[in-house]
């Protein structure tokens, strides 16, 4: 042994081995390693990928999109055939121009004004040769609608008009008749007076009491057509009013009709609206197309048929990991994480920093395996992602995590930890 201590170079590699030996029992000894559980995880969406769907369906017109294209919230995708909801937007609207025509016709009829205002119709987004149709038709019949109750009212009161005529004439009669009778009862008188004289014969007396008899008769008829004609005109004017009460009795109820009918058809018009706007369907969010079922157009969209799927844009990237549980009192939220996505060559991605935001509250099962398992939601937050170089994460993408427990030990502790483990459990049995 003396002699081959003396060889320098055993000496040397004796020294040199005493040396590590003595480093390696310094490090081991003195400086702390980091405690913590691994793990195996990978890269979720916590905003999941959405499906894009059309209410209605229909034929397509126009594929906008390809799987593997980024798109912005609200970029069109797809767009169907317009022509049947238009031509049932295009009837709806007819009704709407009808009903507000109409209604424009009713108060003008009402009012009793020489043209109806289609102003409303003119608002409407309608082709010009519609308008004036249903503008046409309407005003036509105003103008028969104006004629038939003029021509009504017109008859009514030129009979008005000649009772009143006749009331005017048998007055003037009465008035005449009246002043002749005075001047014959005038006569008679002197007649009287004469013949009690014996001046006059008493058939000229008579003859006179005649004519005044007469007159008085003439007068009481004169009297009665008068009145007779006066009870014309009343009745004359009630049939005016009564006509005049049921055409506006009528107009009102044609407006009543008008206005729920407008109703109606807005509300109709309103959902045949919404079925046109929908005829482009446009991104829910931003992110990437996947699993576009359609290629070419002509293709018929089924009510409620999954048209294509849009995966968000990861920006903060979530991580979900499975712990065992007898890891499970180590691990708790809000604990530092290092986090490394293996998809891509180690030396190409840095470890990134994170944080557990979540632990599953119970324990868990792999469908497949049936090993327990705990799962850890990590958040990896944007500027870290930044660190990437522009490397992209997509869900689904394998990673390693550590997460830290606070605790640190050195190499030389997990060295002696059996030793003392056994020390401590024999201590105990003696």
């Amino acid at each position: 042994m003396a002699v081959l201590m003396k060889d320098p170079t055993v000496r040397f590699s004796a020294l040199a081995c005493a040396a590590g030996l003595g480093g390696f029992l310094v490090w081991a000894g003195f400086v702390p390693l980091s405690e913590g559980v691994p793990a195996n995880g990978m890269v979720v969406v916590e905003n999941s990928r959405q499906v894009v769907q059309h209410l209605e369906g229909g034929i397509i017109e126009e594929l906008l999109v390809r799987d593997g294209d980024q798109v912005e919230a609200g970029q069109p995708l797809i767009s169907l055939q317009a022509t049947a909801s238009q031509a049932v937007r295009d009837e709806i609207l007819q009704e709407i121009a009808t009903s507000l025509a109409s209604l424009a016709r009713l108060e003008a009829l009402r009012d009793d004004v020489a043209m109806p205002d289609f102003s409303a119709v003119n608002a409407l987004e309608l082709g010009e040769a519609e308008r004036a149709a249903v503008i046409e038709r309407q005003q036509d019949l105003f103008d028969q609608q104006r004629q038939s109750i003029a021509a009504d009212l017109g008859v009514l009161e030129a009979r008005r008009d000649g009772a009143r005529d006749s009331i005017r004439l048998y007055r003037q009669q009465i008035s005449t008749t009246e002043r002749a009778l005075a001047a014959a009862q005038d006569q008679a008188s002197l007649l009287q007076d004469r013949v009690d004289r014996q001046m006059a014969r008493v058939d000229e007396l008579r003859a006179m009491e005649r004519d005044v008899a007469n007159l008085e008769t003439q007068i009481a008829g004169l009297r009665r057509d008068a009145q007779q004609a006066d009870t014309t005109v009343e009745d004359l004017e009630g049939q005016i009013a009564q006509t005049q009460a049921n055409f506006l009795r009528i107009i009102s109820t044609e407006q009543l009709e008008a206005r729920t009918t407008l109703q109606t058809a807005e509300e109709r018009l309103s959902a045949a609206q919404d079925v046109l706007n929908r005829i482009v369907i446009a991104a829910p969010q931003a992110g990437e197309v996947l699993n576009l079922a359609f290629s070419t157009r002509g293709g018929v969209v089924r009510p409620g048929e999954a048209i294509l799927e849009i995966v968000p844009e990861v920006e903060e990237v979530t991580v979900s990991a499975r712990i065992g549980p007898g890891d499970r009192a180590a691990v708790f939220q809000g604990q530092a994480v290092r986090t490394h996505f293996t998809a891509y060559k180690s030396w190409l991605t840095p470890r990134l920093d994170g944080e557990v935001v979540s632990v599953s509250a119970d324990l868990k099962s792999d469908q497949v395996t049936g090993e327990p398992y705990y799962e850890v939601r990590i958040v990896v937050p944007p500027d870290q992602i930044d660190r990437l170089d522009g490397l992209a994460l997509t869900p689904g993408m394998p990673a390693q995590v550590f997460i830290f427990s606070g605790s640190r030990r050195t190499t030389l502790d997990y060295l002696l930890e059996p030793i003392s483990e056994s020390l401590f459990r024999g201590a105990r049995r003696g």
